[in-house]
């Protein structure tokens, strides 16, 4: 069957989804309504914002799977390779080899055919409305209109919509694919889903999806993650990669499954959104570690809070609906209570723009009962049905082989033995076959119920039997940043069990309140916070007892100025700069406001793996790049003077960053200095 047959059949399907001609104008973004909050739900944030959803941006799409440039799979490696390059063979312990030809690994078959970049605007002048109008507003998007988007401008891809399937809630879809590009969807067919063929209606495809790092960690994650979630219910927005692929009957009735088990979930709790408990693992365990997970709240009725109008209609419940409700039901119970915060686009690039759960008050957390994200440490987090807490292969390396999983030698150091139950015989043995599959669907640490998807951007009408939080305090170490700077009481305190990396030379806070002279809005330079604007050192003070000052900072001026009108903070104490670099962008903070060349940039510290025995050779222009394992761009890039894959104008890192702290707005000494937190 050829794709311009189908083209006739697909118009009155668009018409009734509010389709467009794709030559309109993008539809006006519809008004988004105010969010009200009681205040007893209010206090649990440190900021609450008016969101809104971009109208514009980009979306990357890969079609096809994509595998490691290794035997087998040669056709994902690039033409760039050395003709004598030793392609690797999967393993294990081939890390090393598997390290080197990555960087010659492809994103697909062939990008000129199979990579592209949607546009916002172009989703929405295509269609205003969402196949899953009861849950989206106009304007936003879900993984299935995406593929139904694609089809509509692709003679090779075809998704045709089925009716909504009543026991998953959700919307079944085939997909026909033309691999060779004679014009037919079923001249060679595939025969495996790893294998390259045409598909004609296959109801076997499904996505992974990430959310770009943005241009400084946006190096490229093949596999993303492994997406669960219905796809008319899986937003994408500005920043996600997402790659539409063939998928086994294994792993796609396992999917259906999950859809299946939370609408049952729901009926079994006469049609009431419930959260079962909320755990906790302070020791990371990624939910294998049963002594460490503790249930610190129970049996949440969730209801709906309408943070993210922008997004989605009122009445939708998000997976931050059942935290927040879990406050609620924490008046009655004594369970835990949860403070929240909102994440612009972060210094990285990241165009995350959700709220995030930073804070968790129990018994449990340790000292004060209290425990709140800070720096690098912080909360992770997984939610869904118990069945499938364990899907993914958390055990890390190179890509395994499925000899890995019958090799009892190699199976029992990467605790393979416990992956993929469900894909085992009755003896708890497992096909070379079965062990290939269960390694291409769910290899990769996150996916399943643990993605990299903020709260409030989950949808989850029907009810999940947990969510689980456990503590990260090792991304300081993984960074191998140079600067921890903090005014964390805990850590400066020498708290090594909950935050490990530890404040080479703290500050003295100055009480801006109890300054002598503080400035009042007649000042000239009211609301501007580098002082150097407009005064220098050697001529301010003269006419003063003190002829000179011995420090001419900002936030030491402050001292016996104030704020000098600067805005009250939200209770960060460390890396201010992680959210205060591009649309929450500080002016006039001198060179914290600048962008630096990475080039540029020397470590004024010890990384923290190497400590004082850091080599001297670490210290210069570029030594941070030069020398750290993983910094916020991909190492091998780096030549000593560049980085190859970038353009000059992404090889930039901001003012303050892990590496490197400013001298006269040092992250976050001067923040916190004149940017106070108010009492709640």
């Amino acid at each position: 069957m050829k794709k311009t047959t189908f083209a006739m059949m697909l118009l009155p399907l668009m018409t009734a989804c509010g389709g467009s001609d794709s030559n309109d104008a993008p539809p006006p973004v519809s008004e988004i309504p105010e969010v009200e909050l009681p205040d007893e739900i209010r206090n649990h944030f440190d900021l609450i914002v008016d969101t809104e959803t971009a109208v514009d941006g980009t979306i990357e799409v890969y079609l096809g799977r994509w595998f490691p440039c290794m035997k087998g799979h040669e056709d994902m490696c690039s033409s760039d390779m050395p003709e004598d390059f030793e392609v690797p063979d999967a393993g294990f312990k081939n890390g090393e080899a598997f390290a080197t030809a990555s960087k010659y690994n492809m994103r697909t078959r062939d990008d000129s055919k199979y990579y592209m970049e949607v546009q916002l605007s172009d989703l929405r002048a295509w269609q205003e409305q969402a196949v899953r109008d009861d849950i989206f507003m106009p304007g936003n998007y879900s993984a299935l209109d995406l593929m139904m988007y694609i089809s509509s401008i692709r003679d090779d891809f075809e998704v045709k919509l089925g009716g909504f399937n009543e026991a998953r809630q959700s919307y079944d879809f085939t997909v026909s694919f033309d691999a060779d590009g004679d014009g037919t969807f079923d001249n060679a067919p595939a025969t495996h889903y790893s294998h390259w063929g045409d598909y004609q209606d296959s109801d076997s495809w499904g996505v992974t999806l990430s959310h770009g790092g943005g241009d400084m960690l946006n190096h490229f994650n093949g596999y993303l993650e492994t997406v669960y979630d219905r796809l008319d219910e899986t937003l994408v927005r500005d920043g996600s990669q997402i790659r539409i692929q063939p998928v086994s009957e294994a792993y796609r009735d396992r999917v259906w499954q999950t859809h299946i088990d939370e609408v049952n979930f729901k009926a079994s709790n006469g049609g009431k959104v419930i959260l079962k408990e909320i755990t906790l693992d302070m020791e990371d365990t990624d939910g294998y570690g049963d002594e460490f997970i503790k249930t610190i709240a129970q049996d949440v009725e969730v209801k709906a809070y309408n943070l993210r109008p922008d997004i989605y209609r009122p009445g939708v419940i998000t997976s931050l609906d059942m935290v927040i409700s879990a406050n609620e039901t924490a008046k009655e119970a004594g369970s835990a209570e949860f403070g929240f915060t909102f994440w612009p686009t972060l210094s990285t690039g990241s165009k995350l723009g959700s709220y995030v759960m930073n804070q968790i008050s129990h018994p449990e957390v340790g000292p004060s009962n209290k425990l709140r994200a800070e720096g690098l440490d912080g909360w992770n987090y997984a939610a869904g049905m118990n069945e499938y807490t364990l899907d993914i292969i958390v055990t890390q390396g190179s890509w395994p082989s499925a000899q890995d999983f019958l090799d009892p030698e190699i199976a029992a150091e990467f605790e393979l033995d416990r992956e993929c139950s469900w894909l085992r015989e009755s003896d708890g043995s497992i096909t070379e076959i079965k062990a290939k599959e269960c390694i291409d669907h769910w290899y990769g640490t996150f996916g399943g119920n643990k993605l990299h998807v903020a709260m409030d951007n989950m949808v989850r009408n029907h009810g999940m039997e947990y969510i689980y939080f456990s503590w990260v305090k090792k991304m300081f170490l993984v960074y191998n940043v140079s600067e921890v700077n903090s005014v964390n009481e805990a850590r400066l305190m020498g708290d090594t069990y909950r935050f490990p990396a530890q404040v080479e030379k703290a500050e003295k806070i100055a009480d801006i309140s109890k300054a002598i002279a503080p400035l009042t809005e007649e000042h000239f330079g009211w609301n501007i916070a580098d002082c150097q604007l407009c005064h220098s050192k050697d001529d301010i003070h003269k006419s003063k007892a003190v002829d000179t000052l011995e420090r001419d900072e900002p936030y030491f001026c402050a001292s016996c100025h104030g704020g000098n009108g600067a805005p009250e903070a939200h209770g960060e104490t460390a890396r201010c700069f992680w959210c205060h670099s591009e649309d929450k962008a500080m002016q006039n903070h001198g060179e914290a406001s600048q962008w630096m060349a990475f080039s540029d940039v020397e470590c004024s510290g010890f990384p923290q793996h190497m400590g004082p025995n850091a080599p001297s050779e670490l210290f210069g222009p570029g030594s941070c790049a030069d020398q750290v394992d993983k910094p916020n761009v991909v190492k091998q890039n780096w030549d000593g003077s560049k980085y190859n894959d970038l353009p000059a104008g992404r090889q930039q890192s901001f003012g303050n960053s892990d590496w490197y702290n400013t001298e006269s707005f040092p992250d976050p000494y001067s923040c916190v200095t004149c940017h106070v937190t108010p009492k709640k």
